[in-house]
């Protein structure tokens, strides 16, 4: 492999978020992401644009920094490249974990209907949502994205309170804010 010295080291606090993101963390994917961090480190990579806005990763960096974490190193990169984060030391049992704390967090994540209607009046969003899609959104407190336990998908927020609050590898506990 070559090494190419396209990298910087900067300090987190200089990345911008994303004011046009439309994915908006549960509390419950919230405290799944710090507690992977936490537990297995930094593995994930982000994307910014030259402006240090977040385009990708926005619950990452809100994540590191609720553990503390400080720096970001910058690869410069055009696109025509994947961006590899390699991990060393990590058990079996951790590479598990983190590989399904890693899926598991973008699921429990929720659109922000507002923001994508926003969104398709001002950009051709049509790649990723259709009218219909858009449309069986709803307004920007629906939540019918996500699954409860029961499979069932459904805008009430006492839905989740039938996921277990307790992480079966780790013992981590969620809070369970469903009684705010």
């Amino acid at each position: 492999m070559a090494d190419t010295g396209n990298s910087t080291l900067a300090e987190l606090s200089e990345l911008k978020s994303d004011h046009k993101n439309a994915r908006r963390r549960t509390d419950q994917s919230r405290q799944l992401i710090s507690h992977s961090i936490n537990r297995y480190g930094m593995a994930r990579s982000i994307v910014i644009d030259e402006d240090n806005r977040v385009l990708a990763g926005n619950g990452t960096v809100e994540g590191a920094k609720e553990q503390g974490v400080s720096k970001v190193r910058i690869i410069e990169a055009e696109g025509d490249e994947v961006i590899a984060v390699r991990r060393k030391g990590l058990s079996e049992d951790d590479k598990v974990g983190l590989a399904l704390a890693d899926n598991r967090t973008s699921e429990l994540s929720a659109w922000d209907a507002e923001m994508l209607h926003g969104l398709a009046k001002e950009h051709d969003i049509s790649d990723w949502f259709e009218e219909p899609d858009l449309d069986a959104l709803g307004g920007s407190s629906d939540i019918s994205g996500i699954e409860s336990a029961n499979g069932s998908k459904d805008s009430d927020p006492t839905a989740f309170s039938e996921f277990d609050h307790t992480c079966p590898r780790c013992g981590f506990e969620f809070d369970d804010n469903t009684d705010e």
